[in-house]
């Protein structure tokens, strides 16, 4: 198959009949160029399939000016379905401001440094790390390059880098308040990863809700991990546990299809006539009929545009970026709980 011939910033020059120089402006921003001939050379590199090269324009840019457009996105588990869930919004909220991702699976906190000192390399404009089981301490590569970095799932408590973060304390308290309104008292949460921030916080939105009420505190069991097969194997291995409860909290939503669907398969109590279960995240899947999963939702939609304002701030060079961004969660009433 012979290749087509790559499409220049001086074909598109010859076929508008201006310079090559005014194809660059015209793909410049802020470029010095009338707003008609900007139209007709945009208008003619859609036609010929002319793309600049991003990356050789950053380069030959004085750095005063030096924008690749690139934002880097770091995650660290891809066995939760909310991470792939978050990614897809914050790409969306980026390319729709001009920004172009770029995803980077961060497993281990000594592959976090070399994944960013990779990440100057390409001239990154900053990072986005949804990294909740890394501490935030580990993210002082990107002071030192002076990179702009937002986290998501762990914040810093020296204060350092912004974050934003859902309120999972209330998180947990909407899911207690939920179940012990229908008058259940023998509670159950099931945590996610030991090192993980948010299922802390929701333990303990749910467990101090719980005990307010003169409760003794909730059976927690560790799945140790977020994703669908750790809900599975907890309900298996504590499928006597489940039958004597009536009401149970997962730190997340694919936990608790895990935990349903083995619950089903293996004879366990029945959902919700003898056992309500409440998720968190509110995944898309949460909402399909097999599952109906009453869920405290995660404002994903909001938590992607305070990002991007975050960002923003750096990049115009605002100093009083507050510390940590805590938005609310809500409950999605659904079947199972």
């Amino acid at each position: 198959m012979q290749l087509t011939k790559k499409v220049t910033a001086q074909d598109v020059a010859d076929y508008v009949g201006l310079s090559r120089s005014a194809v660059s402006r015209a793909f410049t921003d802020g470029g010095s160029i009338q707003p008609e001939k900007r139209a007709r050379i945009l208008a003619a590199a859609k036609a010929l399939g002319y793309q600049p090269n991003i990356f050789a324009r950053t380069l030959s840019t004085p750095a005063v000016r030096k924008r690749s457009h690139l934002v880097a996105i770091l995650i660290s588990d891809f066995s939760n379905p909310y991470q792939s869930y978050l990614f897809e919004e914050l790409s969306t909220v980026l390319q729709q401001n001009g920004k172009q991702p770029m995803l980077l699976s961060v497993k281990q906190e000594e592959d976090l440094d070399t994944a960013i000192m990779r990440l100057s390399g390409y001239q990154v404009d900053g990072v986005i790390a949804v990294v909740g089981s890394l501490p935030a301490e580990s993210f002082g590569q990107c002071l030192k390059l002076s990179l702009p970095l937002v986290t998501l799932g762990r914040s810093d408590a020296r204060g350092l880098i912004p974050s934003v973060q859902t309120n999972n304390l209330r998180a947990g308290e909407l899911a207690a308040q939920h179940l012990l309104s229908q008058g259940l008292t023998r509670l159950g949460f099931v945590a996610g990863r030991a090192d993980g921030q948010a299922s802390q916080e929701r333990w303990q939105g749910f467990c101090d809700t719980v005990q307010a009420q003169g409760l003794a505190a909730p059976l927690r069991l560790e799945a140790g991990r977020y994703g669908y097969q750790a809900g599975f194997t907890l309900a298996a291995r504590t499928m006597a546990q489940l039958q004597q409860l009536e009401g149970v909290f997962c730190a997340s939503d694919t936990l608790a299809m895990g935990l349903t669907d083995c619950c089903r398969e293996a004879n366990g109590p029945a959902i919700p006539q003898q056992l309500k279960v409440v998720g968190c995240d509110d995944i898309p899947p949460a909402a399909w009929q097999g599952y109906q999963l009453t869920t405290v939702a995660q404002p994903v939609t909001a938590i992607a545009g305070r990002v991007l304002a975050l960002l923003q701030q750096a990049w115009n060079g605002e100093q009083a970026v507050p510390a940590i961004s805590s938005l609310e969660p809500q409950l999605m009433l659904r079947r199972s709980g």
